[in-house]
């Protein structure tokens, strides 16, 4: 039967394979939640869908360092790193090129990426506001969080 089948497809008969009528329409990402929130009827972990799933990949993918995954140590921000330099704004501007860069190499879903980093000097912190096209979903994302020093 598969000989057949690869002979008819040699000779330019497509008939034998069917053609999904959904294909492309609905992307949808999908992703783990870290929260582990329970699902209140499945008693299961409830997945995170569409932008909050690229949200949460986005927020991953600038506080992971590197070497921090197993068999990619290439992967991650690496932002902690310039933490501990002084607080001013060529550190400002090296944390918006790390996440910039991450974004660009590691996550395909988004585009059109904005960063802003703030200096709150008062509680040793850098605020970071990230804003992001999905592609597919064409929908704005946003993510702030702060990175502090950790001892």
């Amino acid at each position: 039967m598969a000989i057949q089948d690869y002979n008819s497809v040699q000779q330019g008969n497509l008939s034998l394979f069917k053609q999904s009528s959904n294909v492309g329409k609905n992307k949808v990402y999908s992703d783990l939640n870290l929260e582990f929130i329970k699902h209140p009827d499945r008693l299961d972990i409830t997945p995170l869908k569409d932008i909050d799933a690229v949200k949460q990949s986005v927020k991953n993918l600038v506080l992971t360092n590197f070497y921090e995954r197993p068999f990619h140590p290439e992967i991650g921000g690496n932002v902690s790193s310039k933490l501990f330099e002084p607080a001013d704004a060529i550190t400002g501007i090296a944390i918006k090129i790390e996440i910039l860069q991450v974004l660009k190499d590691w996550e395909p879903r988004v585009n059109g990426v904005k960063v802003e980093v703030f200096d709150n000097s008062d509680a040793n912190e850098l605020i970071v506001n990230i804003i992001y096209n999905v592609i597919f979903l064409q929908m704005t994302g946003e993510v702030t969080f702060n990175l502090q020093r950790l001892r």
